[in-house]
């Protein structure tokens, strides 16, 4: 699964990617958000805005960049003393996909929800002993901002800056796209859909990146104990994957041994994607979900 390249015919490559030609997706912006208190991150958010062929793409864009200064200064982790709004015009082809299938996996603690992720991690093709090491990466580096790359057979690093990691970048979706996901997301018996929905976005993007083969990602919010996996299949929502009002969190992503670095990066960091289309779900315990059977839209 590969979002850098393809050949394009017509404006549209056999990829997905769109651009070329006289395709007014050219006049799209990347528009995210980061806030901060010191050297603590309190909050962030990112969208891609696309000319709808209605109004003026500008004005929609300073509408949402006000939106996320207004929720970086109401933000419940607290008063940030430095909110940085960063507005780009995309320069390469805007790659559009479909979110992944979301399930909700009902588990009784942490303890299940950990032993249920490492599965999915294994079947996803992360060594056994490398699984416990993406546990490890998280909780143990909590200054590292981006998300930690990690072989998915040896465990080796593959960010260049560790202390960084690698942060996804010029991520969106569409209107559509998003209200879909939210209504889907809200039927799991969900309060926080948005955040879900967020995750999902974040999620779909990296496990299109090339080479990617499973992420595990949880809160560092202490208030906010849910977590997932995601494979280039589905993307997996546990309610519990970390101990109860833990401050630790952070993202690893698995990739196998012979994806050149640089192009997985490059992807994760500049290749613009858009969200625009739902999978469909499911709701299971985690005896359904090793039991067999194939996805069951929650429409259905």
């Amino acid at each position: 699964m590969r979002v850098c390249g393809g050949s394009s015919v017509n404006g549209t490559s056999s990829d997905g990617i769109v651009g070329g030609g006289h395709n007014r997706e050219a006049d799209a912006f990347n528009v995210r958000m980061r806030a901060s208190a010191g050297d603590e991150h309190v909050s962030g958010a990112e969208t891609i805005v696309v000319h709808d062929g209605s109004g003026d793409t500008e004005d929609v864009v300073a509408s949402v960049a006000e939106s996320m200064v207004e929720r970086a200064l109401k933000h419940p982790r607290g008063d940030p003393d430095d909110v940085t709004v960063t507005v780009e015009r995309l320069s390469r082809p805007l790659r559009r996909v479909e979110a992944l299938p979301v399930v909700t996996v009902d588990v009784a603690d942490a303890d299940e929800g950990r032993r249920v992720a490492q599965e999915l991690l294994a079947r996803a093709g992360v060594a056994d002993d490398i699984q416990t090491c993406g546990f490890d990466v998280i909780e143990g580096d909590t200054a590292r901002r981006g998300a930690a790359l990690i072989d998915a057979t040896d465990g080796s690093r593959l960010d260049p800056k560790p202390a960084r990691g690698v942060r996804a970048t010029h991520i969106g979706t569409s209107d559509a796209c998003r209200d879909a996901l939210k209504a889907l997301i809200t039927e799991h018996g969900v309060t926080s859909a948005e955040t879900v929905r967020e995750a999902v976005v974040l999620a779909t993007a990296i496990a299109h990146a090339p080479g990617t083969r499973a992420e595990l990602c949880w809160s560092d919010d202490p208030d906010y104990d849910a977590g997932y996996v995601a494979t280039p299949d589905a993307y997996y929502r546990f309610p519990a994957l970390k101990p109860e009002s833990a401050t630790e969190g952070g993202r690893a992503i698995f990739v196998a041994p012979d994806e050149p670095v640089d192009e997985v990066i490059d992807c994760l960091e500049a290749q613009p994607i858009l969200v625009d289309g739902v999978s469909g779900g499911r709701k299971v315990n985690s005896d359904a979900l090793f039991g067999g059977g194939g996805f069951t839209d929650s429409s259905h």
